[in-house]
């Protein structure tokens, strides 16, 4: 998957942008909170219910690209029904960068071993590929493909906070690496193995 079709993610909310999102939802400042509470769980739900693995980052995208909206001068009239318009748009992004990562994972899982005959041209480029990277990142990957669902993110969380880095960052630098392996493989298939 090209950069393109991947979430770009907001930057980080800003002290003002954040207190410009609960000036929209409402005057009191408590009320605000409550509001915003109440709809950042309706938004994790919103993205569970329809198989987002990582439902509380899309909420912050989601969140994110609303409290842009408001800063370039957006009013809410309906916050909620703001807020579901938006996340409407980030979930089908959500889902392709989610069957990517699944089209990945099973390919590093199913790849044979280096002694099997039965190897094809994309597999084979695949594991040089992979044997190219350093140990560190070779074992990140395979790592953080691991497991279906709930495992996979009890995976991840854990990657994370071994290497004590945000799962944010970890999701950058595996896409990053998972991205340089990909050319590596296009390159590999181009030059006919």
């Amino acid at each position: 998957m090209d950069e393109s079709t991947r979430i770009k993610p907001e930057r980080h909310l800003t002290r003002q942008a954040f207190d410009q999102l609960l000036a929209g939802l409402a005057s009191d400042r408590n009320r605000a909170g409550e509001e915003y509470e109440s709809i950042r769980r309706k938004l994790v739900r919103f993205f569970e219910c329809r198989g987002c693995l990582f439902s509380e980052d899309y909420t912050d995208e989601t969140i994110n690209r609303v409290a842009r909206k408001i800063a370039e001068g957006e009013v809410l009239h309906h916050p909620s029904s703001y807020f579901y318009g938006v996340a409407r748009r980030v979930l089908p992004e959500s889902l392709r960068v989610q069957a990517h990562d699944r089209a990945l994972s099973e390919a590093v899982r199913n790849s044979p071993s280096p002694g099997e005959a039965a190897d094809t041209g994309r597999l084979r480029c695949l594991r040089r590929c992979m044997e190219t990277l350093a140990e560190e990142n070779r074992t990140l990957l395979i790592r953080y493909y691991e497991g279906e669902k709930r495992v996979k993110i009890e995976n991840r969380r854990k990657l994370a906070a071994r290497s004590g880095s945000p799962l944010n960052a970890l999701r950058i630098r595996a896409c990053r690496i998972r991205k340089d392996v990909r050319a590596c493989v296009e390159g590999c298939l181009q030059s006919g193995n």
